[in-house]
């Protein structure tokens, strides 16, 4: 028997090594950074992760995005380690949704709101939940195994077959909300609900889990992304996606969370992984293996990219820069020159810019 060998990356959930590491930016068109994070080890031995994205200005998305992380991370600590964890994310979800109406009514910033998606992990089950269109990739072998839906109106159609993937990729609707925290009523005109999956996301050994904002994906596809954090460590993978959304445009604040089961994620296999029941039926695979020389070679360029300024320490990034008028009106889009994100909402339409998710890639082998 080989003897025990500890990692100071790692700590122990329920007997299963996990190494996280968590990277924000501002990105290189926005004056606030109206993201938010939070990652946290439980007394159970469960790690909760957190990534939030704010929508509605300076001093109103960055706030919501703050107050949602902080009250998620409450509620969770404070749940019975008995409870059925898909309620505790449900319940913490709601929580930060009653919290934020408050807030921006105390404030005088009706409208402000944000994105959210949740993992909590607890060994090898991972709990999901989220509202908006920050994304939970599982990746794999360097392969997508699921990806969380966005909720907005281009999945929407995208799934009901009405639109291609090549066209809800550049659509001009691409960035229009159905749901966000901040708001009472979804685009269907029902409550306000997130969604929480029913059943547990399965981590084998080298397996990642990548939560972005969509800084990350709206630049970085994810094959790439999952090629990035393939044979790495979560120190390294999530910098260098960071810096492929920056070498890209950078139009957006971008956050990514990186978890690996051990120290590395296990490498990229030549064929892809079974998808089982994936979410998605992502290409993870690009066209031909030129492709792959192509983001290696954008990836050591990227590595170039100048030092940023980024935290992974619990709820230290504040937010992005958007501008939400009440009743809703369209911002200047030379403020805005990414994707606007809009919040389609009963009373109307809700303009945010709480835009492009930026993936940027791997600094190192």
């Amino acid at each position: 028997m080989q003897p025990s060998v500890s990692h100071p990356d790692l700590r122990h959930s329920y007997g299963l090594a996990l190494a996280l590491d968590v990277q924000t930016h501002t990105g290189h068109v926005r004056a606030n950074n109206e993201d938010s994070h939070r990652s946290r080890w439980l007394d159970d031995g469960s790690l909760l992760v957190a990534v939030c994205d704010g929508m509605g200005g300076h001093e109103a998305g960055e706030v919501a995005s703050r107050i949602a992380v902080d009250t998620v991370e409450d509620v969770v600590t404070r749940a019975d380690p008995t409870d059925a964890p898909q309620q505790v994310l449900y319940d913490a979800l709601m929580a930060a949704n009653r919290a934020i109406l408050a807030e921006a009514k105390a404030i005088g910033r009706k409208g402000m709101g944000t994105t959210a998606v949740l993992g909590l992990v607890r060994g090898e089950r991972v709990y999901v939940a989220l509202i908006g269109d920050s994304r939970l990739y599982h990746i794999r072998d360097g392969h997508l195994v699921e990806r969380t839906r966005d909720h907005t109106r281009v999945e929407a159609r995208l799934q009901r077959g009405e639109i291609s993937e090549a066209e809800a990729r550049d659509h001009p609707e691409a960035g229009i909300l159905t749901r966000a925290l901040g708001h009472e009523r979804m685009a269907n005109r029902q409550p306000l609900e997130p969604e929480v999956f029913a059943q547990p996301l399965y981590l084998e050994g080298g397996d990642a889990l990548v939560l972005s904002t969509d800084g990350l994906h709206d630049l970085v596809e994810d094959w790439e992304i999952a090629a990035v954090v393939a044979g790495t460590t979560a120190v390294k993978a999530a910098p260098a996606l960071v810096r492929l959304a920056l070498s890209r445009g950078g139009h957006d604040n971008v956050t990514v969370a990186v978890v690996t089961v051990g120290v590395e994620a296990a490498p990229m296999r030549t064929e892809p992984h079974p998808i089982g029941k994936s979410l998605v039926d992502a290409k993870t695979i690009p066209p031909d293996t030129d492709t792959f020389a192509e983001l290696e070679a954008e990836l050591e360029s990227a590595r170039e990219e100048p030092s940023f300024a980024a935290s992974a320490e619990a709820g230290d990034a504040p937010g992005d820069d958007a501008d939400i008028d009440w009743p809703p009106q369209r911002s200047s889009m030379a403020d805005k020159p990414h994707v606007m994100v809009i919040l389609l909402v009963s009373s109307g339409l809700l303009l945010a810019g709480a835009g492009l998710l930026v993936i940027a890639l791997l600094g190192g082998g």
